[in-house]
Parts: structure tokens; sequence; C-alpha cells
């Protein structure tokens, strides 16, 4: 198998996360870090010298992996340099891992997809959804991968846990974290110029997402069905309750989203509540609750676990009940190694299938690369999912711009 050579646009903490993932398939998937760019130099050799080095050296890589040193690119023209540098040449990249912030995401994207190269992008992907969908269909156009950095979709215990309850119809979500003052000041997910959805962005992206496979059973398509009476499969949003700082960026907010059928997902985002992250699934005519107490970071072990649980009532249904159900799922392979691992297989069959092939500027919402392989077909299911969290996005935001009013989401 050839290299798979990765670039990286920035030194986010973030980042590491996923140069660590990388690491770890370095053998058994090919995959590489071969380049690094930060406006700062000395930012750039620690991230290198600690990520992606000390990485090997601690036996985080492959076994009988060989890394080589990634090359440096610094100073105010970095990601413009690493982006241009040609694919096949040396430092070999073919695709880019861009942990910018949001409002730098559209033209960073065009350019990585105009060079050559394949993008795994972090969330919030764009500053709308039009803006998303315009990246998608450059991505289409150049016959190049995009694929959105939600790690927690790619592990196998988010699919059990989504079909776990049949026909479902609540969802709760809560994901919050104290960030502190000094957070709340400065940090850059509540700076207007740079993720101007703040929590809902942040925080509120992965509880969307969560809706969306619940209420789909994890098929795509469930998402342009129509429902019946001509709906759409989200109807309509609110945020019921919010604070926003001097800037009009969000940091704490209740959100409802309602889909077709009479099913409503409800979560809570914050940046200023203690650390929750627990997600509860239940359905009319189901005994059972599924709960998930640590679905976007989740905890460490060779397994992850959900529990279902049914309670009752008993003595004059004055005593409580319960009976608690744990499932675990393999952990051998971490969410952020599953997730580049899939993002990998994807890219290669998308560029194997779509240089076989004339490319299809015609694309529609379900379908941004061409081919019948299970792979590609998972790229765009993916790709879907993505498009549909950032329409949700527009409305939830539309939703504060009008003082909380409920807000009808429109048609893909």
């Amino acid at each position: 198998m050839e290299t798979f050579g990765i670039g990286i646009l920035g030194c986010a903490r973030i980042a590491k996360k996923n140069c660590r993932a990388v690491k770890k398939l370095s053998s058994s998937s090919c995959l590489q870090i071969t380049a690094v760019a930060s406006r700062s130099k000395e930012k750039a050799v620690d991230f290198v010298n600690e990520v992606v080095l000390r990485a090997l050296d601690d036996g985080d890589g492959d076994d009988g992996a060989q890394q080589q040193t990634p090359r440096i690119f610094a100073g105010e023209n970095a990601y413009d340099q690493l982006l241009n540098s040609v694919t096949r040449t040396t430092p070999l990249i073919n695709a880019v891992y861009i942990p910018l912030p949001t409002m730098l995401h559209e033209r960073y994207v065009a350019k990585a997809l105009r060079s050559g190269k394949h993008v795994l992008l972090e969330k919030p992907v764009a500053p709308s959804s039009k803006s998303y969908r315009e990246m998608l269909h450059a991505a289409s156009q150049n016959g190049k991968f995009l694929m959105d950095g939600t790690m927690f979709v790619h592990h196998p215990r988010t699919k059990h846990f989504v079909t776990s309850i049949p026909n479902p119809n609540r969802v709760t979500f809560n994901f919050t974290f104290d960030g502190g003052s000094d957070f709340l000041k400065n940090d850059i997910r509540l700076k207007k110029d740079g993720d101007p959805m703040g929590c809902i962005g942040d925080l509120g992206w992965y509880c969307v997402r969560m809706g969306l496979l619940v209420f789909s059973s994890h098929d795509a398509g469930m998402l342009v069905r129509d429902d019946g009476d001509g709906g759409t499969f989200v109807t309509a949003v609110q945020v019921v309750r919010y604070e926003v700082n001097e800037e009009g960026v969000p940091y704490d907010a209740d959100c409802l989203v309602h889909f077709s059928g009479n099913r409503v997902l409800s979560f809570h985002c914050s940046f200023i509540h203690p650390l929750n992250q627990t997600v509860h699934i239940s359905g009319t005519g189901s005994k059972y609750t599924a709960t998930m107490t640590d679905p976007v970071l989740p905890r460490d072990g060779d397994v992850l676990s959900y529990t279902l649980v049914k309670q009752g009532l008993i003595r004059y249904d004055e005593i409580t009940t319960e009976e608690v159900n744990e499932i675990q799922i393999d952990n051998s392979q971490v969410q952020e190694v599953c997730m580049w691992n899939n993002f990998a297989r994807w890219a290669r069959k998308v560029e194997q299938q779509t240089s076989s092939t004339s490319l299809w500027n015609g694309m529609n919402e379900q379908q941004w690369w061409m081919g019948d392989s299970a792979e590609v077909k998972d790229a765009n299911a993916n790709a879907f999912y993505s498009l549909y969290t950032a329409i949700v996005m527009d409305a939830l935001m539309e939703s504060i711009k009008f003082g909380g009013a409920k807000v009808q989401v429109k048609d893909m």
C-alpha cells in the first residue's frame, strides 16, 4: 500500500489528538504526517517534537512504523506554502487536516481541493450550510474527498447505540463544560471572526448529529424521504433560552429540534456549566431508555459501553425498581483512529473510482462522488449527514437572531 501523506494546518490542541491517531495507523494504513504548517516556527517545531516524533518513542505508533521528520512550513504564508506544495513530490501530501477557526475554513478548503488534496475538516465545518455545500461541490468537481472531523460517528458503539431503541421519538443531550473566565474572554470559539456559532457550533453540533443518526436509524437516505405528508425530515428548531457575549456569540443555550412524526431532540450546550455529556434515547412502546454518558469524549479502556435501563413500580406504585443492562463494545481501536482509518479508506477509493470515470459535475445532494463501492457510498452518506447538520445549525442561529423564535427548517 502506498504512503498516504498528511499535512497539518495549524497546531491547535485538537490537532495533537488527531496526529496521535494517525501515528497508530502508520503501518497498517501507511498514513504518515509529512508536513506541519504554523505561523510560528517555534510552535511548529515543538508540535512535531511533542506529538509526531515522541509518539513513536512512547509506543503510540504501529510496530515497524518508519516516521520521517515532517517538513515544517512557518511564517505568515505557512498554510499557503503547504497547500501549494506539489502532491507527488517531497513532502508527499495526499490530504490535509484543517483545525483552523471556522471563518477560515472556506478559504483553505478551496485552496486544498484545487491543489489536489483531500481534506479532513474540523467542525463546525462552515459559517453556513451554503458555504459547506459549495465546499462539497468543489470536492466533487476536483475528484477529492471532504469529510468533517466528528469522531464518534465512526466508532461501532455509536451505531449500536442509535439503533438500540425501536421507534425512538425522544432524544435528550446535555453537552456542557465550564470554561472559566479566561476561556470566556479569550477563546476563539467565542469570537465573531473566529467561531461565530459559539457553543451551538462547538457542542451543539454533536447533539444535532446524534439526533439525526437516531431518528434516521443510521440510514442517510431517511433524511430525504417523504414523511407521508410532504414534510421535511427536520421540520423546525427553536433556541428556547440562550446567553450571548458582547459580540453576539452564544455561550449557553437550550434548544429544541423538531422532526417529522412528532419526534424531538432537546439539548443543552454550554461553556458555563460543569462537564456533562449525557445522551438519552426513548421511544413510545419501548420499556427501555438507552443512555450514554461519554459519547464525545469517551472513557479510557478496552471496551466502551452504554446502558439500557427499565424502571418499574412496586408496592402500590410507591417504590421504583430498576433493571440496568450494560452493553459493551470493543474499543481496541479508539474513535479518532476509526475516523482516520475511514478517512484514508474513503479518500483512496474516491480518488481511485473518480480517476477511472469522468467527473460528474451535476452532483445531487446525496452523491458528490461517483462509484458503487461500499467506501464511496459511506463517503457520500457521511457528507450528507454533515451538510444536514450544518443546515440545522443555520436554523438554530436564525432562532437566536430573532430572539428565540421557532424557525422552520428549509428543505435540502
